[in-house]
């Protein structure tokens, strides 16, 4: 029962500091924006990038701040911040809100889209605006944008995949999401959810074999000196999303709403012109320090993996709708 008086008091402390904390034009305003990429991230160079414009499109009246590496905690501690208004802001892959709406995990499927366009056209698309109005009614969460690319992911290992065969056994590090999970225990792996802060460690030690995720996050992770095989199979494309709290947000003088917004879309051509720049760099400098680069049959493994994609959104609980709105663009 204390404990429950508790809750209630920080809750009700909570509400009356964000409603009583109405902006005037002359306040000034400090968001904390949390990431768990790294601080080379194009994630966090991007909402570097938006701080950097919204300063000076303010006159130094908003400021954001930006904690990379998980300074401000893990995605799930960063999205229940927001919840509580305590944390202003996240940026990261817009599958961490499945823990709130199933659908918002579907991306974790392993070739759902045939590109990283057409991945960027659906989320930008009446499905996912629906899942991002969810999310703001709902949970308190409000969608800025979601339409960051987070670039094809590919396996990289410490012994080589070549074929959808050497999947069989394979321990490898996946996001604790259960997308993910369900997702290589189909594939036959062995998958182990492990935060992004032990993966490094993980495979240096054997706990995991492989991980997976876009060249350029291998790289600045230096997953590449530990585990020396990367396979460019291209097998998942994801969106990046910036949020923020509800609260905070409507806390916020309707111009400083405004600016925000905007400039968090318009920052999204350069993030997304970076992004393919870094992945080709990064593919070139593990080339050039000795990684084992393997290319595969992309279309028989996209042909595999999509003959399970029906079964895995009955075990995970996909809607329907979205899913055959998806299949649509397949080729």
């Amino acid at each position: 029962m204390k404990k429950i008086l508790y809750l209630a008091l920080i809750v009700s402390i909570s509400t009356f500091l964000f409603s009583s904390m109405v902006l005037s034009k002359d306040a000034e305003v400090v968001l904390k924006a949390g990431l768990i990429d790294p601080p080379s991230h194009i994630d966090t160079l991007a909402i570097k990038r938006v701080a950097d414009i919204v300063s000076e499109k303010t006159n130094g009246k908003v400021k954001i701040e930006v904690y990379p590496a998980s300074q401000l905690g893990f995605a799930t501690d960063l999205l229940q911040g927001m919840q509580l208004g305590t944390i202003e802001m996240f940026v990261g892959a817009v599958t961490w809100l499945g823990a709130f709406e199933t659908d918002y995990w579907i991306p974790g499927t392993l070739y759902l889209f045939d590109n990283q366009q057409e991945c960027r056209e659906i989320h930008n698309g009446p499905y996912f605006d629906k899942l991002a109005e969810t999310m703001r009614k709902k949970h308190g969460i409000r969608v800025l944008t979601q339409d960051w690319d987070r670039g094809a992911r590919n396996f990289i290992a410490t012994k080589p995949i070549k074929n959808i065969a050497d999947l069989d056994g394979l321990k490898i590090r996946v996001p604790e999401q259960k997308s993910w999970i369900e997702n290589f225990k189909m594939a036959g792996a062995n998958p182990t959810p492990i935060a992004l802060a032990e993966t490094f460690t993980g495979l240096q030690q054997g706990i995991v074999s492989a991980t997976e995720q876009a060249s350029h996050w291998l790289f600045f992770n230096k997953y590449h000196t530990v585990a020396d095989n990367l396979t460019l199979t291209n097998h998942n494309y994801e969106e990046t999303g910036v949020f923020i709290s509800e609260r905070v947000y409507n806390s916020l003088d309707p111009e400083i709403q405004k600016i925000i917004t905007e400039t968090v879309k318009e920052v999204t051509e350069w993030h997304n012109i970076m992004l393919e720049a870094e992945i080709k760099a990064a593919e070139e400098k593990m080339n050039k320090e000795g990684v084992n680069i393997i290319e595969v049959n992309q279309v028989k493994w996209r042909s595999h993996f999509r003959s399970i994609i029906p079964e895995l959104a009955k075990k995970v609980g996909y809607s329907e709708d979205l899913l055959k709105h998806i299949m649509e663009y397949w080729d």
